[in-house]
This record gives C-alpha cells, sequence and structure tokens, in this order.
C-alpha cells in the first residue's frame, strides 16, 4: 500500500508530540527528583515548611501523569495521522488539571492559591494549544474532508477453496 505523506497539519502535529514528549517527559523528571525544589520555585517559595506524606502522595501521582501525557505524545509523534487519538488523554488530563485547580482555588483560596494559580496558568493554554492541533490535524472533526486512500480493488482479497 502506498504511503501518502502528511499534511501541513499532521506535520505540525507531529514536531509539537515530539516537542512535548520531550518537555513532559523532563518535568516529570523534574518532579521526580527534585520534587521539594520544584515545589517551592512553582509556589514562588510561599509553600508551607516541611513536606508531608500528602505531598508525596500527590507528587507521586504527577509523576505518573507526565509519564503517561508524555508517553501519548511520543506514540503520535511517531506516526501522527494514524495515532492522533493517543493525544486524547493529553487533552483531557490538562483539562481536567485546570478545571479542578479552579475549583480549589475557588473553595479554598489562602494558602496554597499560588500553586493553584501555577496549574491553571499552565495547563488551560497547553489544553486549548493541543486541542487546537489535535483538531485541525483530525479529518473529520470539524469541516475538512476525510483524505481519500488506496483504491478498493486494492484492498481485496480473492479467498477460494482448492479440491484436492
Amino acid at each position: 500500500m502506498p504511503e501518502f505523506p502528511l499534511t501541513p497539519q499532521e506535520r505540525t502535529l507531529q514536531v509539537f508530540c515530539r516537542i512535548f514528549a520531550v518537555v513532559y517527559a523532563l518535568g516529570g523528571l523534574g518532579f521526580a527528583a527534585t520534587p521539594r525544589l520544584t515545589f517551592r520555585l512553582i509556589t514562588l517559595d510561599r509553600a508551607p515548611v516541611g513536606w508531608t506524606a500528602q505531598a508525596t502522595f500527590w507528587n507521586v501521582l504527577a509523576c505518573a501523569m507526565m509519564a503517561a501525557i508524555a508517553t501519548s505524545c511520543a506514540v503520535v509523534a511517531g506516526r501522527p495521522r494514524e495515532r492522533r487519538h493517543a493525544l486524547l488523554p493529553v487533552v483531557v488530563a490538562k483539562l481536567t488539571s485546570s478545571v479542578l485547580a479552579a475549583l480549589h482555588l475557588v473553595r479554598f483560596g489562602g494558602q496554597g492559591s499560588m500553586a493553584l494559580i501555577v496549574v491553571i496558568a499552565t495547563d488551560f493554554p497547553l489544553f486549548v494549544v493541543t486541542l487546537l492541533v489535535y483538531r485541525a490535524a483530525a479529518p473529520g472533526v470539524h469541516s475538512a474532508p476525510a483524505r481519500e486512500g488506496p483504491p478498493a480493488e486494492a484492498a481485496k482479497v480473492q479467498l477460494g477453496v482448492s479440491k484436492s
């Protein structure tokens, strides 16, 4: 079957996913290697003193999420046309973290609010950009027509039973 060249939108998706596979992997490694420093930097050193079991618990989950979304991006970068839907977990993760951070900010405010503001300020724009790049490269999701593949005859397979 002939290989069709990537469209400009699919190439954009591929480059985007290559870059963010590295960004998310490095972010996860940073969270894992220096959890206290990462939290202090994100909160502009306004974090409460001490490192609790709760902070460790959430750090483990944050590292796992970064590994998962880095993997999703790497999978899409390999074959953006066929695997673009593997980017949906990244879209969902960024939307979920933004919405939950906003809800917690409204509910609790005060102490810890800087960390929540940083989550919203980083993850919501990433959600929007990721969704836009995904939709631009996805035929049929918007008004652009789907591209045609190989002729139907190329896909036909003749099956038969031989008489012995």
